[in-house]
């Protein structure tokens, strides 16, 4: 915390020192209160009011010169601070109209992902988002680079990235019966993501984008004893995964009082994960095994009287949300199977600078092992305030 604060004074006072624009740069607050209860009989949280220690994004942003500009994003949440964004984008003057965008930040996979929380509709984060990204989102550093394609009808845009990778192996920690320290083994290997988007007029009101989206690398490097012999030299294996996904948004806007926006996400995950066999020489057999999962949601979103919302979304996702992520579950898990259902009250009373929202999210189960799991209810009250110019109102 102190770290994050001295780096904060820093920023100030250079720009207050030297700047090469006469602009200050945008600082807005974001605070977010979240009221909830559930009926999960096993959780101290059943059939209680519980209150949530608020949270807050603090950001910082503007141009540093006409063609660049830098973002930063501290995060107060379950009570500490941290760097959740900060980056610089080149947006003009490159060879064929490319744009850059380098540092930490949300990677553009989707749709949903490079929103944050607090400009969604709704209020729980995606189930198949929680499962292959984790409970933040696909965040990670790196570089991005941007194309705006020549097609002369609708805009489209091609972006291609290069990231450190840590954004998704942090879910994917690998415990098992027979690690030990040397299972460990440091993963150095980027990881690659594109997108590619093309957004239309339907007509004067009505305006559909669509994404095709991809990630490739590796999430994990370790030792497997492929003979089952407790005293053989173990064999190192780098496990590979493979992201495609798509992405839609129709949004029909008659008038500024008025707009229905239909959006969904899906993704597909191919990766290698641990498996143990059979009893080999002494021990069991572990081998790397191939397997294919998916994940995907769809909502509607009403948004009337220029102050009023009301929605619903529809989320599958293979693994079970909630699960400690282990090696052996989250996105390696193509045996266990959530859904959810959720709905949505949004008010706000003074546009762009107060958001309340009161949602509703039943997530049922389907267990392999035929474990009967109750399926789990959980409502939440939010209320969300802005200072500054980044707003919280999502339209």
């Amino acid at each position: 915390m102190k770290q994050i604060l001295v780096l904060l004074t820093a920023c100030f006072l250079a720009v207050n020192i030297y700047s090469q624009s006469n602009v200050n740069p945008d600082i807005s607050l974001i605070g977010t209160f979240n009221t909830f209860t559930n009926n999960v009989k096993e959780t101290p949280e059943y059939g209680k009011l519980n209150f949530e220690t608020p949270s807050m994004e603090l950001y910082v942003d503007g141009y540093l010169n006409p063609y660049s500009r830098a973002t930063a994003n501290i995060a107060f949440e379950e009570g500490e601070f941290h760097l959740e964004e900060m980056y610089a984008q080149i947006l003009r003057g490159l060879p064929l109209d490319m744009q850059i965008k380098a540092g930490k930040y949300l990677v553009g996979f989707g749709k949903i992902n490079t929103i944050h929380p607090h400009a969604w509709q709704f209020i729980q984060r995606p189930l198949f988002h929680q499962v292959f990204f984790g409970d933040e989102g696909f965040n990670d550093i790196g570089a991005t680079f941007s194309f705006i394609l020549p097609t002369e009808t609708f805009y489209s845009n091609l972006d291609l990235g290069i990231l450190k990778g840590d954004g998704l192996r942090s879910t994917h920690s690998h415990e098992h019966e027979s690690e030990t320290e040397s299972d460990h083994i440091n993963l150095n290997s980027p990881i690659f993501i594109s997108r590619l988007s093309a957004f239309f007029d339907l007509d004067d009101y009505t305006n559909l984008e669509i994404g095709l989206n991809s990630s490739y690398g590796a999430h994990s490097k370790m030792n497997f004893n492929t003979l089952g012999d407790s005293s053989a030299e173990p064999t190192v294996k780098t496990l590979n995964y493979l992201y495609g996904g798509i992405d839609f948004k129709l949004k029909y806007k008659p008038n500024s009082y008025t707009a229905l926006t239909i959006q969904g996400e899906g993704l597909m995950n191919s990766r290698d994960v641990f498996r143990q066999g059979d009893i080999g020489v002494n021990i069991p057999i572990e081998k790397s095994e191939k397997i294919n999962t998916f994940g995907a949601f769809i909502l509607v979103d009403y948004f009337f009287s220029k102050q009023f919302s009301i929605g619903a979304k529809y989320d599958f996702t293979f693994g079970i949300v909630g699960d400690e992520r282990e090696f052996n579950t989250s996105s390696n898990d193509d045996k266990n199977k959530t859904h959810g259902i959720s709905g949505w009250l949004g008010y706000y009373p003074i546009e762009e600078t107060l958001a309340l929202r009161l949602g509703v999210q039943n997530l049922s189960f389907k267990c392999d092992d035929r474990t009967q799991r109750d399926s789990e209810t959980t409502v939440t009250l939010q209320m969300l305030f802005s200072l500054g110019p980044h707003k919280a109102h999502p339209f």
